[in-house]
């Protein structure tokens, strides 16, 4: 009985153990995951932080930049469901902001939850309305979404403010089609000019948490082992720190299905459970985790409870033996014999237990000099690459001595002169010199009295996680595709350098540049070449500035450089001269040579801004007067550039007003038959009427409207205008007139052009033969299969096709009989100097003479005097246009001409 007593004592404790470094290795793998999910968050603050940093930089961000912003992060982060901007709005500015919001948004308008649905919010001294989101919804009824007015959104944003940083709600459920639960993180926008340093409004972000959770769980190769089950919990939304119930939000890994088989009951198997507590921006959270201890584990306590039992029954075995005959005292021999064979091989197996463990092993005598080493396991070896032989006999203190200068190497040393536990993080040397990162504990090895006898000390080797770790750090702070730092990283160096430069009475140069058509080389070549070409530009940059100085890139084909140690502005303009002559040297691609320019704009300090910020704006504005001169040139930053910068912001506005407005009218410029002196047809030339700077002329917006996209409603509006008018004509009386319509190159590009003229022409009534489109010759040579293919489906409608300004482009005779053309436009150049010139008068004559043994009819622009007009009928022009016959005319003043036409008839 004292002998089961005993063994069932052995066997407790044992076992007690085993429990215990099972219950410390789920603790490591909990809180690994417990960090991890607490990380998770964190990415989709940042997200919010973009978009808080992109609306306090710029003033005023459109739609369209907000969505070109917004919709990469959410499509990087698919676990982002939305990202909004609400935008405070007093009561007395209410009415101009729903105004100008509806010019974006019609029927937009301030609105309150009201049931489940919303209505037009009541009179209130402040709002804060949805101003922008990514997903847009398809419906847009949360535009104008007043959160204010809703207490447990307004909780939030109140919490937001007051803490001025990342604030969450509690769990929400997430709207269909996505479903499940999410969190919203609302943080403070302030703009560099808010009033008083009151906030602009709030940027959230909208999380599925599952889907968070789950990404980052997997990055980190946290959800691998399926013998741990994750359920995490929120608090439900709600105060911060309220009593509100915890729900589960997601769950991750085995559901432990089954029974288990009893003998791992008596084997010590049971369930372990864990449950971590978190914080998120002020929010409760809770991981909670469980795993089923396995039944091997207790194989050492099993075993030892069957060594002990055997022997103390071998025990009484031989007491009676004793007493028996010899037979008996020779089998009680041969059976503690084999008792101790097995326990042996227990111990062996132990043995090869730490033989085989992947973390490397060090035994040392506590009582030697130095700690010698007794032993260390293969792990070992391979991690430090040390043999065996080498280190057994040696102090530890030896192989310490190698070791960096690091404060954790002391704390080590200390938990062992303490005959204590000790843990640190180390960069430890292999025997070649490489470092490596280790996780070192230290465990004092009690004797049989009961004092330190040995330290065992084992090694996990983290060298993978602190590599990853660097690796975000630095893509924090570089550019993924070039390897230059971004604009985090550049706002702040240039920080730096400011304040040398302040303190030292010196200048620093900022210079903003921008590839110029690179646009052209991803819509041709495809993104991989259009990231190639950026690679290369990013070298040929970097090789051409100073080692002192610094390139990054901010996004797109934009660089910024920071240039130091110059004596004056004639060595930093020298420096960008050398960055754009190595830019403009061709690169290679697949055997085809591409040429892409580069514009710069240069700002100083202090002579034009004393702020990091202030710098890279006024250097991006004289970058835009480079690329307004001409491209691939520079310019220093002058004041009257940021006035020419908002005219044009205010032109670009006012553009938007006219075409709502009507503001546009179009005036008409009669084509004459040469042969019958009647009017053949006109060409529809647009007019803009300013309200304050009068009748414009296309020279004055048409490039703005190409530059903001509104060249396409623009010309859809001319196109069934004139088509409009044409056939009001023909139903007057005029006979078949034919009009002439432009079309712009991003027109041209539509997709759905075609359509857009087919149902036009069945709108207003016009004949397809009746209506004239006008190319250009750079137009249609800029993708010249595609230009072909467009112009057969107009063709096809029965739609005529001119070519505007012909003999002005290049290599287009040599794609010219490919073309479905039926008129050729002489350009005015040519025409004006065919009295004068002999080569003009000869390359008229060409032209005709092309045009007519293609079969198609030539018209002549630009003509002025009778000599002129004479010259073109004698060599077979068909028609003319020009201040000869008459000026572009309004709509009532070419419908006059046309009576008096027919009056003379």
């Amino acid at each position: 009985m004292c002998g089961v007593a005993v063994s069932w004592l052995l066997f407790y404790f044992l076992q007690a153990s085993e429990h215990a470094s099972h219950d410390a290795s789920v603790d490591r793998r909990v809180d690994a995951r417990a960090a991890a999910v607490s990380r998770s968050f964190d990415d989709a603050a940042e997200a919010v932080r973009a978009v808080n940093l992109l609306f306090s930089s710029t003033r005023d961000v459109s739609d369209a930049q907000f969505a070109a912003f917004a919709a990469p992060l959410a499509s990087t982060h698919p676990y982002i469901q939305a990202l909004t901007m609400f935008h405070f709005v007093r009561g007395d500015e209410r009415a101009a902001y729903e105004a100008r919001r509806r010019r974006d948004w019609p029927g937009f308008e301030i609105r309150e939850r009201r049931g489940r649905g919303f209505v037009r919010a009541a009179e209130r001294p402040l709002y804060l309305a949805l101003d922008k989101i990514i997903p847009v919804p398809v419906d847009h009824v949360a535009h104008g979404y007043d959160i204010w007015a809703f207490p447990p959104h307004r909780a939030l944003v109140d919490r937001a403010l007051a803490s001025g940083f990342w604030t969450a709600s509690g769990v929400v459920r997430l709207i269909e089609p996505h479903g499940g639960h999410g969190i919203v993180i609302a943080l403070p926008l302030r703009s560099a000019d808010s009033a008083g340093g009151q906030p602009d409004g709030v940027t959230e972000v909208v999380v599925n948490v599952a889907d968070l959770v789950e990404q980052n769980l997997l990055r980190a190769s946290l959800l691998r082992h399926g013998d741990v089950e994750l359920a995490l919990f929120g608090r439900a939304d709600g105060e911060a720190g309220g009593k509100g119930a915890m729900l589960e939000v997601a769950r991750f890994g085995s559901a432990f299905p089954g029974e288990r088989p009893w003998w791992t009951g008596l084997a010590g198997s049971h369930m372990v459970e864990r449950k971590r507590r978190f914080d998120v921006y002020g929010q409760p959270w809770e991981l909670h985790a469980r795993t089923r201890e396995p039944a091997s584990l207790h194989a050492g306590s099993i075993a030892l409870l069957v060594v002990s039992l055997a022997f103390s029954l071998a025990l009484t075995s031989y007491v009676q033996a004793s007493v028996s005959s010899r037979r008996r005292v020779e089998q009680l021999v041969d059976l503690r014999t084999a008792d101790l064979r097995r326990a042996s091989e227990t111990m062996r197996l132990y043995f090869r237990a730490i033989e085989s463990s992947a973390n490397a092993v060090v035994l040392v005598d506590a009582r030697g000099e130095g700690y010698p080493i007794e032993y260390v396991n293969p792990a070992f070896e391979r991690m430090r690459g040390y043999r065996a032989a080498e280190l057994v006999g040696k102090p530890l203190e030896d192989l310490i001595d190698t070791l960096p200068e690091q404060a954790a190497v002391y704390e080590l040393q200390n938990s062992m002169r303490q005959e204590r536990e000790g843990h640190a993080l180390l960069r430890l040397r292999r025997k070649d010199g490489s470092e490596l990162f280790a996780e070192v504990y230290v465990a004092p090895v009690l004797g049989e009295r009961g004092r330190v006898e040995h330290f065992v000390i084992t090694e996990y080797d983290v060298t993978t996680t602190k590599q990853y770790e660097a690796q975000l750090e630095h893509r924090a702070r570089y550019d993924t595709l070039t390897g230059l730092p971004n604009r985090v990283l550049l706002g702040d160096r240039i920080e730096r350098a400011i304040a040398y430069a302040r303190q030292h009475g010196q200048a620093l140069w900022v210079v903003a540049l921008d590839l110029d058509q690179f646009k052209y080389v991803n819509d041709s070549l495809g993104h991989p070449a259009g990231d190639r070409l950026l690679k290369q530009a990013g070298q040929r940059i970097c090789t051409a500035v100073g080692p002192t100085d610094t390139a990054a890139r901010t996004g797109g084909d934009e660089f910024v450089l920071l240039l130091v140690d110059r004596a004056g502005a004639d060595q930093a303009a020298a420096t960008v001269g050398d960055v754009l002559h190595a830019v403009g040297q061709p690169f290679e691609h697949e055997g085809q040579r591409i040429h892409v320019g580069c514009s710069a704009g240069i700002a100083s300090f202090p002579a034009d801004g004393e702020d990091a910020e202030t710098l890279v704006k006024h250097a991006e504005i004289a970058m835009y007067g480079a690329k307004e001169a001409g491209r691939n040139t520079l310019r220093f930053y002058l004041p009257g550039m940021n006035e020419r910068v908002l005219d044009r912001l205010a032109l670009a506005e006012a553009l938007r007003d006219a075409l709502r407005d009507g503001q546009f009218e179009l005036h008409y410029q009669p084509q004459l038959a040469l042969a019958s002196g009647q009017v053949a047809g006109m060409e529809a030339l647009i007019r803009w009427r300013h309200p304050e700077l009068g009748m414009l002329g296309p020279d004055r917006f048409i490039a703005l409207a190409e530059d903001t996209g509104l060249i396409v409603p623009i010309g859809a509006w001319a196109l069934r205008r004139a088509c409009l008018q044409a056939a009001a004509w023909q139903r007057a009386g005029h006979g078949p007139l034919r009009v002439a319509v432009n079309l712009s190159s991003r027109q041209f590009r539509e997709p759905g052009l075609a359509e857009l003229v087919r149902a036009t022409l069945d709108e207003t009534g016009l004949p397809p033969s009746c209506l004239e489109l006008e190319l250009t010759e750079s137009l249609v040579m800029d993708d010249v299969e595609l230009a072909i293919a467009t112009m057969h489906e107009l063709k096809a409608m029965g739609v005529q096709l001119a070519i505007d300004d012909f003999g002005t482009g290049y290599s287009s005779l040599a794609y010219l009989q490919r073309f479905p053309i039926d008129v050729l436009k002489i350009d005015r150049s040519f025409v004006r100097d065919i009295e004068t010139d002999a080569g003009s008068a000869a390359m008229v004559s060409a032209i005709v003479s092309l045009s007519h043994d293609l079969g198609m009819r030539v018209i002549a622009e630009g003509v002025e005097t009778a000599p002129q007009r004479d010259f073109l009928r004698e060599r077979g022009c068909d028609e003319i246009q020009g201040y000869l016959f008459s000026r572009p005319l309004p709509a009532a003043g070419f419908e006059r001409l046309l009576h008096e036409a027919s009056a003379r008839v």
